[in-house]
């Protein structure tokens, strides 16, 4: 009876070991049996370009571990739209076919893409979208591919788009500042950064509100980012506030404007206008009352 239990017990483990060999080489055979777009790794792409109709050519970098805009103007570039943009590369296929000849793609919309994205000088281009299962057509390789498709809102919009909505650069850190009391008082007020802690020359600030105000320069972050025309940059007044930044020797200088709606912070030297909220005043200016309803 012992030999029994044993030999059924021997068997057990033998079955439960079968089991689980089919089921781990079943995942694996499914996992194996998604195709990709494409065997490009996102960690090695260093450049990408995006080409519109009628529209600037759109060029990205990467300089180390960030990425910058390059084209049409200069201007640092948010990771959240690198990263959307590079997940193009390990988008499941959901079915290909080979274009008979040129003059074919026009019934996919690809002979006049919607946008053409090159990355490390692989092109992707994007024609219409399929009437049933609304997936995007896609030319690559000379191949058509049907794919999900979340990337073309991002490749299709302007170049403003790119630009990260950090007012200040994620890696850098706030070291002094002088800006204006309030939006009603002009007189500057500094705040510097001494052994770790906030001082300012306005006595009547505490280190709790130099350490909020500092964190919400820090972290500011705008609604939205455009790029200024060179004419309406002559025409601004100048800068009333300068942020000192770490290892850095020149400030950042930035002019405060406000519309009925939003404060506005720009930057004559990249030409850069970040649009915040009227609400954010009270964290960006000293004095500022906080609004009640």
């Amino acid at each position: 009876m012992k030999s029994s239990y044993f030999t059924n017990f021997i068997l057990l483990l033998l079955v439960v070991g079968l089991f689980w060999f089919s089921q781990h080489n079943t995942n694996k055979q499914a996992d194996n049996s998604v195709q990709l777009l494409t065997s490009l790794n996102p960690e090695d792409i260093n450049t990408i370009d995006i080409q519109q109709p009628q529209k600037d050519d759109i060029k990205l970098i990467r300089n180390n571990q960030s990425w910058q805009l390059m084209s049409p103007y200069p201007a640092p570039v948010s990771q959240t739209r690198i990263n959307l943009i590079l997940s193009l590369l390990k988008t499941p296929v959901h079915g290909e076919f080979q274009p008979m000849d040129t003059s074919s793609l026009a019934q996919f919309g690809l002979n006049t893409p919607a946008v053409i994205v090159s990355m490390n000088n692989e092109s992707f281009a994007f024609g219409d979208v399929e009437s049933i299962s609304k997936r995007r057509y896609v030319l690559y390789q000379h191949m058509i591919y049907l794919i999900e498709d979340d990337v073309t809102p991002l490749l299709t919009a302007s170049a403003d788009s790119f630009i990260d909505n950090r007012l200040i650069p994620e890696n850098n850190t706030i070291e002094k500042l002088s800006l204006p009391h309030s939006l009603s008082n002009s007189d500057i007020v500094q705040i510097d950064n001494v052994d770790g802690q906030w001082h300012s020359d306005d006595k009547k600030l505490t280190a709790d509100q130099l350490k909020i105000l500092i964190d919400g320069w820090q972290f500011a972050y705008a609604t939205q980012v455009r790029k200024l025309a060179p004419e309406a940059l002559t025409a601004l007044p100048s800068p009333q506030i300068r942020v000192w930044l770490k290892d850095q020797q020149q400030p950042v200088s930035l002019i405060l404007q406000t519309t009925d709606n939003n404060l506005t912070l720009i930057n004559p030297d990249s030409g850069l206008e970040y649009i915040f909220p009227m609400a954010m005043s009270t964290q960006l200016l000293p004095d500022t009352p906080t609004q009640t309803n």
